[in-house]
């Protein structure tokens, strides 16, 4: 009987598994909503299957464990779970070594300093990660035919590393993606090196210097583009689109009025702007104030009345803190025009008292008194008290200017 044992024991051998045929795509399983792939062998278990262990199974060879995996019956869900743990083990030393600080405690006393070196070693270590994430994800698909870790995150919503880039250059054919998205990634380290040593100072130089580097950015865009691809860069992603996403974030406009702002603005470029810097003769400063009107009536007119009025108030600091307030506090939605018509009406009083030369002194400062209380009057009615009084300390600034508060009689 012990002789029989042994000689049944050594002579058990794990059943033949089959080689790859082609097959159909077919359901796993009722309760795995995953398909296998064309070319995938599929053996469902039988009752004739000899049970089978792990270590039967278990190769290092990643092909060899997905086709006996597949070969036994495993659902293509835990195939891809096992395969994808296999995986992240070869590749998790090699994240390491790229930013080994990213795996190490961070002392929370120590405040994080600016370094123009690091700034730039930490740029590198990124590309090689998204390299490296790369070389992960072609493996998942070359070895599973999908990569399920991407797809799990798309079906999360969570980031991936190629979305953004792709979203600058989607309007590209496919065939200059790759080529401009390497000359934007090295022209990125000049622009980082220039924001690393600028130091958030922008003066005169600073900004001479900017815009020197985002014309050498375009020249060299220009010898893999059209020019009409060049326009479809600058239009989403120059430096006037990303100011245009928040002058223009309160507005709904169309692709042809959006273009027709766009070229507005960069008609006028920095001409509308007195830098605090700056110390300009006031003929200098009237023309500032005078292209910036120009510029405004321009874009109404493109706009036309109502979108026009409405991005006039858009960029005025006070309008946009009632905006937020209003939405905040849950106040009808009309709520900041309302106020701010008020706003205008009641500087337009003012400007009425003070040019009334047959006011004397005392009149003119009982009238200015009598608007400004009345203003005040309308917009606490229309905020209610808490959210007036946050409001003053938050762009209600020019109910203050309308007319001083007396001072108090102390006789």
């Amino acid at each position: 009987i012990l002789l029989a044992g042994w000689w049944m024991k050594n002579h058990s051998t794990f059943p033949q598994l089959p080689e790859t045929v082609p097959v159909k795509t077919v359901q796993t399983s009722a309760s795995d909503s995953r398909t296998v792939p064309v070319g995938v062998p599929v053996t469902p278990l039988t009752n004739q299957v000899a049970p089978v262990r792990w270590s039967d199974i278990q190769t290092n060879d990643l092909k060899e464990l997905i086709r006996r995996l597949r070969a036994v019956g495993c659902p293509e869900g835990i195939i891809q779970d096992i395969v994808c743990g296999e995986v992240d083990r070869l590749f998790q030393p090699r994240f390491r070594a790229i930013w080994p600080q990213n795996y190490q405690p961070r002392p929370f006393w120590k405040v994080q300093q600016w370094d123009v070196a690091e700034s730039r070693k930490n740029r590198e270590r990124s590309r090689q990660q998204q390299e490296l994430q790369k070389e992960k994800s072609d493996l998942l698909v070359s070895l599973l035919g999908v990569d399920p870790e991407k797809e799990l995150r798309q079906a999360e919503g969570q980031p991936d590393f190629s979305i953004w880039s792709n979203s600058q250059l989607d309007f590209l054919p496919e065939a200059k993606r790759e080529a401009v998205q390497k000359y934007l990634d090295a022209f990125n380290d000049k622009m980082q090196d220039f924001y690393a040593r600028n130091q958030g100072l922008w003066d005169a130089q600073s900004r001479a210097e900017q815009r020197q580097l985002q014309d050498q950015e375009i020249q060299g865009l220009a010898q893999f583009l059209t020019p009409e691809e060049l326009r479809q860069f600058e239009l989403r992603n120059s430096q006037l689109a990303n100011q245009l996403s928040h002058d223009l974030q309160g507005l709904s406009l169309t692709e042809q009025q959006y273009e027709a702002v766009y070229d507005i603005r960069k008609k006028y470029g920095d001409s509308i702007y007195n830098w605090s810097d700056q110390d300009n003769p006031p003929d200098v400063a009237r023309q500032i104030v005078q292209n910036k009107k120009n510029m405004d009536g321009e874009i109404a007119a493109v706009l036309g009345p109502d979108l026009g009025k409405q991005y006039q108030r858009d960029q005025d600091y006070s309008y946009r803190q009632l905006a937020s307030l209003a939405a905040r506090y849950d106040l009808p939605a009309d709520t900041a025009d309302k106020i701010y018509d008020d706003k205008e009406a009641a500087e337009q009083a003012v400007k009425q008292v003070q040019n009334d030369k047959t006011l004397t002194l005392q009149q003119r400062q009982a009238a200015l008194q009598q608007i400004r209380t009345e203003t005040e009057n309308t917009v606490k009615k229309a905020l209610g008290d808490k959210s007036y009084n946050r409001y003053l300390r938050s762009g209600g600034w020019w109910i203050n200017n309308l007319a001083p508060r007396p001072l108090p009689n102390h006789s």
